[in-house]
């Protein structure tokens, strides 16, 4: 069985920045936080530069596992990102 070490919290942050920039100038990285324990879970935050959000950031949380590819978890919060962005009013 192949197993895939867990990217750590810095490759994830990059990887999501990237994946953000490339997506949309209005989505910007705020930060990334591991599940606990050491685990393969991470929360990406990201904060959406919208006309409605003057007072308060449209800030949005994606749940991803750090234990695949870069290039995998790249597709996947571009995924994430695009379906949560597209559904903005």
């Amino acid at each position: 069985m192949f197993t895939v070490e867990a990217l750590n919290i810095t490759d994830v942050t990059r990887i999501a920045t990237e994946a953000a920039r490339q997506l949309s100038p209005r989505l910007h990285v705020v930060g990334v936080t591991s599940g606990g324990s050491g685990g393969e879970y991470a929360e990406v935050v990201v904060d959406m530069d919208m006309p409605e959000c003057r007072q308060e950031p449209c800030r949005m949380s994606l749940g991803v596992f750090r234990n695949t590819s870069e290039s995998l978890l790249h597709h996947e919060i571009t995924l994430k990102l695009q379906r949560r962005f597209s559904n903005r009013p």
